[in-house]
């Protein structure tokens, strides 16, 4: 490696493995002539990226010219979605998207909720295309006229992690045939969903699209892939599972036919929003909020995700003001988290120091979980208890210190710092339990 890049190595959050992967990567043809022509940030950015992320690393060593990619902003059209030809085609562009999104993280330069947005989009433009791509023409508009596909969790929130299960839900039209026509529709449906499913999820030399969780949907595996709009409105409308209103606060409507959906979202309103609680629903949500605790309290490594004063704490303490002010002020029928938040602020039910406490533990705690993601593209939640991990981790972070055991020690109190906030505002929430 002719080119000096001691420097920034020796910067790098693992700068051990930064200067292996490095010299392997400017063995590659035509790379150091690459970075010789790169601008200064952007060669300290790429060093950062291959030091923390295993499976980016091989991805650039299968693809060097992908490096020109760092610095350019991951929004490209509908044309050019629409260019792609093949499956092999919509994974190499995930991975090189995936690319620019992390420089998008790790350079810093804008704001954390433009990289949760941008994880988002490519996850919806990806199903989309997933579709053209996997179906015969015929289904593809059987489905897209007949079907809808609904996301919750991150990605219906438009707040995905670096490798989310996607949480999908299909909606089908009501029969208006015979019963023969409509179960032979449901049959194809349900054949083109399992295409779908099995497409995002299949493992590849490029690597994978997405793991697709169906297990939210009504009556969870047991029940049917999709359901007619009518019947899928009358299982919430008895349903006496709280968890449900939860989840269906952040769905969103992803592909498919958009008239379907829109209408379900419609009538899915009064279900996640009552007018007024009753004790029945308090007790549920008490419930909810005592197995949160129980669940954590069982867990050994602590877990950004659900571990006390981790992300779920804030979630509900967010979702929960929603649930119940929700039917009177609609604005906050929104399935965005952080939009939430604003709008919690803005109608007054939390103050101006207390949005911006949260947000601030709530982007922290989501940076440490793509941090955690980042390595091996895997949906990994708990922090590792090696010395060496969490260093790694810290200095990724960009937490300051002028040795290795202050970067460590200020880790540790910045961590300590948001975990009690998210907890603090977790044991606001229905104070009259115990939570431990």
């Amino acid at each position: 490696m002719s080119l000096n890049l001691d420097h920034y190595i020796q910067a790098a959050p693992n700068p051990q493995a930064a200067a292996i992967r490095m010299e392997r990567l400017c063995a590659e043809a035509g790379v150091e002539q690459r970075l010789q022509g790169m601008q200064d940030t952007l060669r300290r950015d790429l060093i950062n990226i291959v030091s923390l992320s295993n499976f980016l690393f091989h991805f650039l060593i299968r693809h060097p010219d992908a490096i020109a990619l760092l610095g350019t902003p991951p929004r490209p059209d509908e044309r050019e979605l629409n260019t792609l030809r093949n499956l092999d085609e919509l994974r190499l562009y995930k991975y090189q998207e995936l690319l620019k999104i992390t420089w998008m993280d790790v350079s810093g330069l804008c704001d954390y909720r433009e990289v949760l947005a941008a994880l988002s989009k490519l996850a919806i433009d990806v199903v989309r295309q997933t579709l053209r791509l996997s179906l015969p023409a015929d289904h593809y508009q059987t489905f897209t006229q007949c079907l809808s596909v609904l996301a919750l969790g991150k990605l219906g929130a438009y707040e995905l992690n670096y490798s989310s299960d996607i949480d999908l839900i299909f909606v089908c039209v009501n029969p208006d045939k015979s019963l023969e026509e409509y179960q032979s529709l449901q049959k194809l449906l349900f054949d083109c969903i399992r295409i779908l499913t099995q497409t995002l999820e299949e493992k590849t030399a490029e690597g994978f699209l997405y793991r697709v969780d169906l297990k939210l949907r009504p009556w969870g595996k047991s029940g049917p892939l999709c359901m007619a709009i009518d019947d899928t409105e009358h299982y919430y409308a008895v349903s006496s599972v709280p968890w449900e209103r939860f989840a269906w606060i952040r769905a969103r409507l992803i592909a498919g036919s958009e008239f379907l959906g829109n209408d379900l979202l419609l009538r899915m309103r009064p279900f996640v929003y009552k007018r007024s609680l009753s004790t029945d629903d308090l007790n549920k949500f008490i419930v909810i909020k005592s197995e949160m605790s129980d669940a954590r309290k069982r867990r050994g490594h602590w877990n950004v995700k659900v571990g006390e004063g981790g992300i779920r704490d804030i979630e509900f303490f967010i979702q929960m003001l929603q649930l119940a002010n929700g039917a009177r002020q609609k604005q906050l029928q929104t399935n965005s988290t952080l939009s939430a938040l604003s709008i919690l602020r803005e109608t007054g039910l939390i103050s101006v120091t207390e949005e911006q406490e949260v947000l601030t533990s709530y982007i922290f705690l989501r940076r440490l979980e793509n941090r955690l993601q980042i390595v091996d593209e895997r949906q990994v939640h708990d922090l590792p208890d090696e010395r060496d991990k969490r260093l790694v981790l810290a200095r990724s972070l960009a937490v300051n210190g002028d040795s290795d055991v202050e970067v460590l020690n200020n880790f540790e109190d910045t961590l300590i710092t948001h975990r009690s906030i998210a907890k603090k505002y977790f044991d606001r929430i229905l104070p009259g339990e115990q939570t431990g």
